[in-house]
């Protein structure tokens, strides 16, 4: 069995800052990553950073670094347990064939945290 692990801390100041530029959603979050971030009221910048964390780490996880793949192609969605998960397009489902992903997303004291484990049998 292969394992890789990938793991990003992001500052939630920062991303509140980030998130007042419309280019900075676009460019970062899915169609359906805004919505979620947006139902979130006044935990918006702690999920938008959760979940920019969550692309940071996928991406070391997958070895590419951000150059690899558009962000909005490594998604995250949640099933109805509030249970993390990557929905994948384009280059970032390429990136990640044949490896099973597991998403951990945290957020405490002005930072936001997110694990991958990517494993696959070879």
């Amino acid at each position: 069995m292969r394992l890789q692990n990938g793991i990003d801390l992001v500052e939630i100041g920062r991303m509140e800052k980030c998130l007042q530029r419309e280019s900075f959603w676009e460019k970062c979050f899915s169609a359906r990553e805004q919505a979620y971030i947006k139902a979130q009221g006044n935990n918006a910048a702690q999920t938008a950073a959760a979940l920019y964390a969550a692309k940071e780490a996928f991406a070391k996880a997958m070895g590419t670094g951000l150059r690899g793949f558009a962000l909005p192609e490594a998604a995250v969605e949640h099933d109805d347990l509030g249970r993390p998960y990557f929905v994948l397009s384009g280059r970032a489902g390429q990136l990640a064939a044949g490896w099973r992903l597991a998403l951990s997303l945290s957020h405490e004291g002005g930072l936001a945290i997110a694990m991958v484990t990517a494993w696959r049998e070879d």
